[in-house]
């Protein structure tokens, strides 16, 4: 009996926790962004969460608008993350894969960014986050997933970071005073010379020749690595106006202007082959896995 008894007691326990259980529900469809959020946490802040989805659409545009990119979809998912601080960018999101049956990929933004108060500003992590996470998120999702983690995005971000302040100061200028102090590193500075005297346009090409090329970074070398690095370089060097050795040179760990000449001369070898020539394929093929002295060794 007090066997019995006890396995009653967990039972209703459970049963307890599941009703408990704040089920995620989602909250608003915009132009860009299907928001998801725990029910009852949306429900006690739904006021500063919403104020929050016209700037979402406007940031993904404007970005997208900046690079001249089209991404693989026109919708992407936010979800409003009860744990507290911080973001993420995922190409499914779990929680909201739960719900929908699918695949989720997006970003996920804590609760409490949205009304926590910093610099004077409410809610100022809430913009910060959203669009810095858009940027790791739309870099993945349009040209491949696998940057650098030591000098472009995840550990070390300051290609995000630039790149979100540029958008903040478009759209949300209050907000973007206090976010461009935090580029003051030997990298973040780096970038935001290269988009003041290239603009997005040194990127843009670079993105889409890695696109056009069928590039996926983890293909390349460990993350991160001197491979890996060279060849995110050699690809902003391709056509850039100018050499970026002044600019990446004793900044960017790992890189070799060397290596990265050798890396471009191995494309223009594979990429000069007509599209007939079955050889091409082959060392397009081991230029994409990083064997690019296979290619330079081609008469």
């Amino acid at each position: 009996m007090k066997m019995i008894c006890l396995l009653l007691a967990f039972s209703l326990m459970s049963m307890a926790g599941a009703r408990a259980a704040d089920p995620v529900v989602e909250i608003h469809t915009g132009k860009h962004w299907i928001w998801y959020a725990p029910k009852d946490l949306f429900q006690q802040h739904e006021k500063d969460i919403e104020s929050y989805y016209s700037y979402a659409d406007n940031a993904f545009s404007y970005l997208t608008g900046a690079w001249g990119l089209v991404p693989p979809r026109k919708q992407y998912f936010l979800f409003v993350n009860p744990q507290t601080g911080g973001g993420f960018a995922a190409g499914d999101i779990q929680q909201i894969h739960a719900v929908t049956g699918k695949d989720a990929p997006g970003i996920g933004v804590a609760y409490d960014a949205f009304f926590n108060v910093a610099n004077g500003i409410k809610g100022y992590w809430g913009y910060v986050l959203t669009t810095h996470e858009m940027v790791n998120l739309l870099t993945g999702q349009i040209v491949s997933g696998g940057w650098p983690v030591d000098w472009w995005a995840d550990h070390v971000s300051p290609f995000p970071l630039m790149t979100a302040v540029q958008v903040e100061f478009a759209l949300k200028p209050e907000v973007a005073i206090y976010h461009a102090r935090q580029l003051d590193t030997p990298l973040t500075r780096m970038f935001v010379r290269l988009k003041d005297e290239f603009g997005w346009s040194l990127f843009r090409k670079a993105f889409v020749q890695a696109i056009n090329d069928g590039v996926q970074w983890d293909l390349l070398g460990a993350n991160p690595s001197a491979l890996r690095t060279n060849y995110v370089a050699a690809y902003l060097q391709m056509h850039a106006p100018a050499d970026l050795a002044r600019y990446l040179s004793g900044v960017v760990p790992g890189y070799d202007p060397a290596t990265v000449s050798l890396i471009i001369r191995a494309h223009e070898r594979w990429e000069a082959l007509p599209r007939s020539d079955p050889q091409r394929k082959e060392l397009q093929d081991a230029f994409l896995h990083g064997d690019y002295n296979r290619v330079l060794a081609q008469p």
